[in-house]
């Protein structure tokens, strides 16, 4: 099994909400790092949500049984004193995404919040609505990350073939150094999406075409 990168010396960050994380005021380059400055990696959790997990168009049982799996990892990843970043799914109405999918995650829905299983966690992060595949597509994660300036970044979530690797791949042209956890994605099975090709391929994808460290982690 491969472990995964390195835990750091300092301690552990206090819960008690999204922004509890003091930030540099200056912004190094992605990857980079503040002279002196002792900077938390990231975890990113991509759309572990209940619209995808457990009720509506596109719940997967797949995405479900990863729900433990991923509650594992984040605690593990915690206790590297990682910053949490959540990505949540979340639609109008009338998205233009719904000609492609279902509609699914609308805003202000039970579908678009993030799983009860990783609620608590949730309070221990950031929480950043999206409504495209890549979590940089019209929100504040490129600012974050490069205030946060980590060395690496962690991804878990859903869907691995979807917004998991769009994410990775905007890391990726970003130069961040990505770590993707093999037991902390997944993705669905349906009519032209076979479950095991599609994660097999989105996987060897992330690793030999984005160039992100897929990792083995024994949970």
């Amino acid at each position: 099994m491969v472990r995964l990168h390195r835990r750091r010396g300092h301690g552990r960050r206090p819960a008690g909400g999204q922004d509890r994380t003091p930030l540099p005021s200056e912004s190094p380059p992605p990857g980079g790092r503040l002279k002196g400055a002792a900077l938390p990696d990231v975890t990113i959790v991509v759309d572990v949500l209940n619209g995808f997990c457990k009720e509506g168009n596109l719940a997967s049982p797949h995405c479900a049984g990863a729900i433990p799996r991923i509650r594992r990892i984040l605690e593990r990843r915690l206790q590297a004193d990682d910053a949490l970043i959540f990505l949540a799914d979340t639609h109008d109405p009338h998205d233009r995404e719904f000609e492609v999918f279902p509609v699914h995650c609308v805003r202000g829905t039970h579908e678009a919040e993030v799983v009860d299983e990783l609620q608590d966690l949730v309070l221990r992060g950031h929480l950043i609505r999206k409504r495209r595949y890549s979590g940089f597509f019209e929100t504040d994660l490129e600012d974050r990350l490069r205030r946060l300036a980590p060395q690496t970044v962690t991804v878990v979530g859903v869907c691995t073939d979807i917004c998991v690797m769009h994410t990775v791949a905007d890391l990726r042209n970003r130069d961040y150094q990505v770590v993707v956890v093999r037991e902390g994605v997944e993705t669905f099975d349906g009519p032209g999406h076979p479950h095991d090709s599609v994660q097999e391929f989105a996987l060897a994808h992330l690793r030999g075409v984005l160039g992100a460290q897929v990792q083995t982690l024994s949970l």
